[in-house]
């Protein structure tokens, strides 16, 4: 009789360790927004209000703790992407979706930059593997209704949105231009 190996399955975090994650991403976000990527594991514990060793058996180092912050950014940005996709407006739904991604950056300055340097720009500027088909397919929807609509410029594909997101970021990193008028000029140059 053949026996085939066992096929291992992704654990199940039990509900106190699924909260002291969620305490532990919580407290990194400030902990990297307050002191860059001086800010050590200790302080995030103490944030979070757990020991030190519960930090590293779910991150195992500073990178490891980043990293999952940018998989955790790129799911909220799949999560709403989804939704742009039930707007009735076409136009209006790429509209808040480089809208998103500028109050995003903005509320987030401070981490998009220790992130960036922490886990790899790559990292910050790329979604996970995971994330990056479903983002361009719900993008290539996006634009499709919009083409259909008349309301965007029949050249544009999903594979060129991504630089526009990021230009936009940079800008609103930067702090050098109010974004919204970045935006708008950006805008007119994706309309029919």
């Amino acid at each position: 009789m053949s026996t085939s190996p066992a096929i291992e399955s992704p654990r199940r975090l039990r509900a106190d360790a699924v909260r002291n994650r969620e305490k532990v991403l919580d407290a990194a976000r400030a902990a990297f927004a307050e002191h860059g990527p001086e800010a050590q594991m200790e302080d995030v514990a103490r944030r979070a209000g757990v020991g030190v060793g519960t930090i590293y058996r779910h991150f195992p180092t500073k990178q490891a703790l980043a990293e999952a912050l940018v998989e955790e950014r790129f799911a909220r940005i799949v999560a709403y992407a989804r939704e742009l996709l039930e707007e009735p407006d076409p136009w209006r739904a790429i509209v808040r979706s480089f809208e998103f991604c500028a109050t995003t950056q903005e509320q987030d300055r401070g981490v998009a930059d220790v992130l960036a340097r922490l886990a790899g720009a790559g990292a910050t500027t790329r979604p996970p593997d995971r994330h990056r088909a479903d983002l361009l397919a719900i993008t290539e929807a996006m634009l499709d209704r919009a083409r259909a609509a008349g309301t965007i410029r029949p050249d544009l594909e999903a594979a060129d949105m991504p630089p526009l997101y990021c230009g936009l970021a940079s800008v609103v990193q930067a702090g050098v231009a109010d974004w919204r008028r970045y935006l708008e000029l950006l805008l007119a140059g994706l309309r029919a």
